[in-house]
C-alpha cells in the first residue's frame, strides 16, 4: 500500500539502486528546490532527485504524486535515507517500498544504424544554435577526431575541453558526454558497430571527473554505469525501432528536457552516430 502524507502525496516510483543504497543510512542536505524538483546532496557528493510525477523516474530518483508548495518551509539539513525511507526532518518520511520500482540500468542492444533518428537529431541541433552550442560542437569534433584516429590514449586535452564546459545542471559539456557514452555503450551491446573505444574513453573520463561540478559528476557516473532516466530509455527504445514518426516525438521531448540538458545530450548522441556513420563497423 502506498504511503500517503499531506506534503508529498504518495511515492509513485523509486530507482531500484536507491533502494539498495538506503541500507547505508546516509544523511543529505537540500541544495536546490523548484516547484517540481528537490535536489539533495550527501557529504560525499551523492545526489538524490525528489521529483513530481510529470518528470518521471531516473537514476537515484524518487517520484512523488506532488511536492510541497514553495511557501512550505523545508529543512536544509538532516534528511536521511535509511531503511527504505527518506526521512524529512520535522515534517514526515517517505516510505519508498510502496512505489513502483524503476530500473535505471536497462540495456538496449542497437544493431542497426538509426538513419531516421540521426537526421532528426541533426535537424533539431541546427534549430537551437547558440554561441555556447557552437563552441561545444567544435570541442566535440576535436574529441571525435582523436577517437577516429585511434588515439583515445591521446584524448586528454580534447576531453578536458568538454568536461565541465558550459552552463546548466549538468553543464552542456557533461550532458554531451552522457549522450556520447550511452549511445556508444548501447551500440557496443548490439555487437555490430566498432565502438570499443568507449571503454577506453570511460577510463580517461574517470580521471577528470574532479574538473566538473557535483551535478556533472553524478550524471557522468550514471552514464558510465549505463543508467538513464525514463525519457532517455524511451529515446533509446525508439532508436532500436527507428520509426520516423516516433523518433520525431521523442527527439523533441529530449531536446526540451532541462533535467538532462537535452539539446547538449543530443549533440553527444550525434557525435557518436557520426563516428559510426564514418565507417566504424565490425566486419
Amino acid at each position: 500500500m502506498k504511503e500517503k502524507n499531506r506534503f508529498f502525496a504518495e511515492v509513485e516510483a523509486v530507482d531500484a539502486k536507491l533502494l539498495q543504497a538506503s541500507a547505508a543510512g546516509k544523511s543529505y542536505s537540500l541544495r536546490q528546490r523548484s516547484t517540481d524538483r528537490l535536489v539533495l546532496f550527501a557529504l560525499d557528493g551523492h545526489m538524490i532527485n525528489v521529483v513530481g510525477k510529470e518528470i518521471g523516474c531516473g537514476p537515484d530518483f524518487i517520484v512523488c504524486g506532488e511536492l510541497p508548495p514553495l511557501d512550505q518551509p523545508l529543512s536544509e539539513d538532516g534528511w536521511k535515507l535509511a531503511d527504505n525511507c527518506l526521512k524529512i526532518p520535522f515534517l514526515t518520511q517517505l516510505k519508498l517500498a510502496g512505489g513502483r520500482t524503476f530500473d535505471s540500468a536497462e540495456r538496449f542492444a542497437i544493431r542497426d544504424f538509426p538513419g531516421h533518428m540521426k537526421s532528426l537529431i541533426a535537424r533539431q541541433i541546427r534549430k537551437t544554435k547558440s554561441p555556447e552550442f557552437s563552441e561545444l560542437e567544435i570541442r566535440l569534433k576535436r574529441l571525435s577526431e582523436t577517437i577516429q584516429n585511434h588515439l583515445v590514449e591521446m584524448s586528454e586535452l580534447p576531453l578536458i575541453g568538454v568536461v565541465g564546459f558550459g552552463g546548466g545542471f549538468p553543464g552542456t559539456g557533461d550532458a554531451a558526454l552522457c549522450g556520447l557514452l550511452l549511445t556508444a555503450r548501447n551500440m557496443a551491446l548490439g555487437r555490430r558497430f566498432r565502438v570499443d573505444w568507449y571503454k577506453r574513453l570511460t577510463v580517461e573520463l574517470k580521471r577528470f571527473l574532479h574538473r566538473t561540478g557535483v551535478h556533472g559528476r553524478n550524471w557522468l557516473n550514471y552514464a558510465i554505469e549505463g543508467r538513464m532516466t525514463e525519457l532517455q530509455q524511451h529515446f533509446f527504445h525508439a532508436m532500436l525501432k527507428d520509426f520516423e514518426c516516433s523518433d520525431e516525438i521523442v527527439v523533441k521531448k529530449i531536446a526540451a528536457d532541462q533535467m538532462i540538458n537535452g539539446t547538449a545530450f543530443l549533440m553527444g548522441v550525434n557525435a557518436t552516430l557520426e563516428m559510426v556513420q564514418a565507417g566504424f563497423f565490425n566486419p
